[in-house]
C-alpha cells in the first residue's frame, strides 16, 4: 500500500507541475480571455487517458505500479476532468444513460452552485 501511494504521489506532483505549466504557457500563447490553458489541458487529459487505459486494458502495458502512477497519479492531478470524462464514456457505453445524464448535468450545475456557495460563505466571514 505504501508503495501505491508513493506512486500516487509522485504521479501527482508531476501531473501538477505539468498542468500549470501547460495551462500558463497556453494562456500566454494565446492571450485570451477564454480559459484556453486548462481547456487544452483538460482536453490533452482526456486523450491520454484513453490512450492509456486502452493501453492497459488491451495488455500493451501490464504494471499495476504505472497504472497507478500514470492514471491516478499524473493524470488524476493533470485533471480530473479526464477522470470524469472516462467515467461518462463508461456510463455512454454500457447504455447508462440515465446515470450518464445524472452524471454530466449534476456535476456540472452543481459545481458552478457549490463554487458561488464557497465565494458568498467568505464574503460572509
Amino acid at each position: 500500500m505504501f508503495l501505491n501511494i508513493l506512486f500516487v504521489i509522485l504521479g501527482g506532483a508531476l501531473g501538477a507541475i505539468s498542468r500549470f505549466t501547460i495551462g500558463t504557457q497556453v494562456d500566454k500563447l494565446f492571450n485570451s480571455t477564454f480559459p484556453i490553458g486548462i481547456f487544452f489541458v483538460n482536453l490533452m487529459g482526456c486523450f491520454f487517458i484513453g490512450l492509456v487505459m486502452s493501453a492497459f486494458q488491451n495488455k500493451i502495458i501490464d504494471n499495476e505500479n504505472l497504472k497507478i502512477f500514470l492514471i491516478v497519479g499524473f493524470l488524476g492531478s493533470l485533471t480530473t476532468f479526464s477522470t470524469f470524462a472516462l467515467d461518462n464514456f463508461n456510463l455512454f457505453t454500457f447504455k447508462n444513460f440515465l446515470y450518464l445524464f445524472i452524471n454530466l448535468f449534476f456535476t456540472n450545475f452543481f459545481g458552478i452552485v457549490m463554487v458561488f456557495l464557497g465565494i458568498k460563505t467568505i464574503k460572509l466571514i
